[in-house]
């Protein structure tokens, strides 16, 4: 049966709203897994969380600082971006 190989609560490792990015790629890769269910302030489930929702978060930022510093390279928009 399923409960006999499901990871019990006490050593379920979750994310919640309110965690950042970073945090939950350590909480991962510290505990060798790819997804976290996705907890409210109430403790009730609501999302999960896979490393590949991380990674995309991560290649976006990175493609907007990248994009930032280039128009600030080309004379465009200054120190706030691209306008």
């Amino acid at each position: 049966l399923i409960k006999e190989i499901s990871t019990k609560s006490a050593n379920l490792i979750t994310a919640s709203p309110h965690d950042s990015v970073d945090g939950c790629m350590q909480k991962m890769l510290s505990k060798d897994i790819r997804h976290l269910p996705l907890l409210d302030d109430e403790g009730k489930v609501v999302g999960i969380l896979s490393i590949k929702d991380l990674v995309k978060a991560v290649v976006q930022h990175q493609e907007e600082t990248i994009k930032i510093l280039s128009d600030f390279a080309l004379g465009r928009g200054g120190h706030f971006g691209s306008e």
